[in-house]
């Protein structure tokens, strides 16, 4: 019989003494950026990297980055575009990177016989933290640069992520479709719906 009782899991900025040194993943990028890039991203104030982990530890389970973006108006599509003042450029907050530790998904969905959806409270957090944001600092879009998987990732069964954004509402740019937006009007408007 599985044990019901799911862990309770902390998001926190990244600090120091957080451990990612066992952090697994399909997509090579989404693994070396933890180990490699973010301290400093972080340390250079270029990012600010947030990570999940379980309550009581500080080993990192899952992670995602924002950072400041501008986007070229003409670039987004047409009925974004009627929603937003016509500046040159748009501000955005931009989703760089977001990766949950494979293998240990995989061992919560073995225990608990579903699985965590780590990836989804990592994207309902991360819209949270955009959205407050703007009331500091304006930014009109929520931005998301889906990682483009080599061929041998996708031998290696890695998931596009493409499709995972996009079920929640992001719409990918014509010129560029692993670019995705999403604006911060809309995603107020979900979270007071909920």
């Amino acid at each position: 019989m599985k044990d019901r009782q799911k862990p309770a899991y902390l998001i926190a900025p990244w600090r120091k003494d957080h451990d990612a040194s066992q952090f697994t993943s399909d997509i090579a990028s989404i693994r070396k950026y933890i180990l490699e890039q973010a301290q400093r991203d972080t340390a250079s104030r270029s990012s600010a990297i947030f990570v999940l982990t379980e309550a009581g530890q500080n080993i990192v389970r899952a992670y995602y980055s924002l950072s400041s973006i501008s986007i070229i108006f003409s670039e987004l599509p047409n009925h974004l575009q009627k929603k937003l003042p016509r500046y040159r450029e748009t501000s955005g907050i931009l989703l760089g990177r977001l990766g949950v530790d494979k293998l240990f998904s995989e061992a919560q969905t073995k225990k608990f016989g579903t699985k965590p959806r780590l990836g989804e409270m990592l994207l309902i957090d991360a819209q949270q933290r955009a959205l407050a944001s703007t009331n500091e600092i304006g930014s009109a879009l929520m931005i998301i640069d889906a990682e483009l998987l080599s061929s041998e990732e996708i031998a290696q069964g890695a998931k596009d992520p493409l499709s995972f954004y996009t079920q929640y509402g992001f719409i990918a740019l014509t010129s560029n479709p692993r670019r995705l937006v999403k604006t911060m009007r809309s995603i107020a408007k979900e979270f007071e719906s909920a």
